[in-house]
């Protein structure tokens, strides 16, 4: 069962073309995306009414979304404006629109609620509001795995120091042995919290990012779809967000956004160039255990974890996802 009543990022403004509609695939949805010439923007059906066609084959036409079949356009709430081949004196008959979605627009990005809108007011955003001035890359993947998995191990400290020791190294500081406090805060859908990593980065790591004894790393979740991990250096910091969703019953999507301030800022492009390099490199180690996770289930029908003193942040997620998946469950019963 999909998780409806959420908001969830569409796609980064960036990502639209002022000519060309973006295809996208969310909870079995497949949706069409475009930002007309007034700036309007529509998320959709991708399907044309007409002949059953995708609509990401078209093309945005002045204020619509032009159907490269037989021309059908429709505006961005899916009502058709204009058939080509209707004569002048007949109406567009009212069964001529497609299904349209709730769209907001924060943090430079496309919002969708896909469930029942009368939930859309009450559900808000995650507060990611360095979106808004902090140059950023991002970098989609998809992938076969377990959407709770995901969601827990991208707030897992734990797994840096083994998962990621090629790429990140000491970069990011090492936690060792022993218990850490995570200094956690937690809401009905969220948690956050903060943690000190021992900083063994090399003297030049430290040379450019300090020669504190600790780095403070901040971590958030946000029921059901976005993890954040914030790395804070004496002058500089860098950020992690990733947004993930179930693209079918299988196949979940995850975009990860890598957002930094005062990095490399005499040198932009090289610093994008950076950035996004470090990040494909983490999400691809990352997915080689999430997918491998996904395998050994399927494999032995094992779908127990165990759990154990240490893994406070687990023990709080779980409460979360366990409560709202509940929730969620009972409200599409409701609909």
């Amino acid at each position: 069962m999909y998780i409806e009543n959420k908001w969830y990022l569409a796609c980064l403004q960036e990502e639209l073309d002022v000519q060309n509609p973006l295809k996208k695939k969310m909870l079995g949805r497949e949706l069409v995306i475009f930002k007309n010439s007034k700036g309007e923007i529509g998320v959709m059906e991708d399907r044309c009414c007409h002949r059953n066609v995708n609509l990401s084959l078209g093309y945005i036409h002045g204020e619509h979304i032009k159907c490269a079949y037989h021309g059908w356009e429709f505006d961005t709430k899916g009502i058709c404006k204009n058939i080509p081949s209707l004569p002048v004196d007949k109406p567009i008959p009212n069964v001529c629109k497609i299904n349209s979605y709730r769209v907001r627009t924060d943090y430079k990005s496309v919002w969708v609620f896909i469930g029942d809108e009368k939930y859309a007011d009450s559900e808000g955003l995650p507060p990611m509001t360095e979106m808004d001035s902090l140059p950023r890359v991002y970098n989609y993947h998809y992938f076969k795995a377990d959407l709770k998995l995901v969601a827990e191990s991208l707030i897992d400290a734990y797994h840096i120091n083994h998962v990621h020791r090629n790429s990140i190294g000491t970069f990011m500081g090492n936690l060792h042995a022993g218990q850490v406090d995570f200094n956690v805060k937690k809401g009905n859908d969220w948690l956050t919290g903060t943690y000190e990593r021992m900083n063994e980065g090399s003297f030049w790591e430290k040379l450019y990012f300090g020669f504190t004894k600790t780095i403070r790393t901040h971590f958030g979740f946000w029921f059901p779809h976005t993890s954040k991990l914030d790395i804070e250096f004496p002058k500089r910091r860098m950020i992690i967000y990733e947004h993930f969703y179930a693209v079918d019953e299988e196949t979940v999507c995850m975009c990860q956004i890598t957002l930094w301030d005062n990095i490399f800022k005499t040198l932009p492009p090289f610093a994008r160039w950076f950035m996004h390099r470090k990040s494909v490199t983490i999400v691809e180690e990352d997915l080689t255990f999430l997918e491998n996770s996904f395998e050994v289930k399927a494999r032995t029908g094992k779908t127990d974890l165990l759990v154990t003193p240490s893994d406070e942040i687990t023990f709080e997620f779980t409460r979360i996802w366990n409560a709202q998946t509940a929730t969620n469950a009972t409200n599409s019963v409701s609909e």
